[in-house]
This record gives C-alpha cells, structure tokens and sequence, in this order.
C-alpha cells in the first residue's frame, strides 16, 4: 500500500499576490502587517521576460494554514477570513499594483476541476483583485510545487 500524499488527482495552493514595476515588498508588508508567503523585489530579467517586483501571501502564519488545499473553495474561504479584516488596505493595494489571487490547480489527471460558488465569487469581488488559476500537470510520483 502507498503512502499517496495526494489521494485526489486534484489539489489547490492559494495566495494574495501583488505585483508592479515600483512595487515595495517591504513597504506591502509594513503596509498589512503581515508576514510575506513570497516577495521579490528583484528585475532579474529572464530570457523573454522582464521579473516585476512581487508580495505574496498564503496564511503560512495561520494555525490552520495547509500549503495544499483538497478543494480550492475551502483554501480561498481560509484567505478570505484571514484577510477579512484588512479588506480596505487591500482593496486600496489592487488599486494601485496589479492584485490578483493566485490559485494553483496541479493534476494528475485530466479531468474535471474547481467549481466556484457564487458566495465565493461575491467574497472574492469585494477585494477588487482578478482571480487567475494557474494548472500543473503533475505525475503521481512527483512532490507538488507548492509555495511555503
């Protein structure tokens, strides 16, 4: 019997991401009181294109955080009650740098996928960032990608 960290063919990461060419990661911080998941403030240009300077945040600081989420409404209602409180920073981050919540879906299959309630979608409007869901074709036998 295998010990299959991923019993489904489907799992989720989740984060809070901004990004813009005079982003501050540090300042975002200070900003939100909260401890960055991922943050660069580094051009590094790559072959074709140009890095922009990144703040992410995950909940990693949560109690009930969990890097990998079964289904990807439960990870994004865990962002949105964590983040719940700090909404009009937010909304006032999105307008300013490119905010997006950033959901990664990794499969080992190619069926199926997430569904979005309507309460999700509504919740996920009221902090003004763009939703983009990013898919990973991943082998049973390959350790996910996820952020910390």
């Amino acid at each position: 019997m295998s010990s299959d960290p991923h019993p489904s063919p489907h799992y989720y990461t989740v984060e809070l991401r901004f990004f813009g060419d005079d982003l501050d990661p540090d300042a975002i911080t200070s900003e939100l009181a909260l401890p960055p998941s991922v943050m660069n403030s580094l051009r590094a240009p790559l072959p074709g294109r140009v890095r922009r300077p990144l703040w992410g945040y995950n909940g990693h600081d949560d109690p009930a955080f969990q890097p990998e989420w079964s289904s990807l409404e439960e990870g994004l209602t865990f962002l949105l009650r964590r983040l719940s409180a700090i909404r009009p920073k937010i909304v006032g981050l999105a307008g300013r740098y490119e905010g997006l919540w950033w959901c990664g879906h990794f499969q080992t299959s190619f069926d199926g996928g997430p569904t979005f309630s309507p309460q999700l979608l509504r919740l996920l409007s009221a902090f003004e960032c763009s939703l983009f869901l990013d898919n990973y074709h991943v082998n049973d036998e390959e350790e996910p990608l996820a952020t910390a």
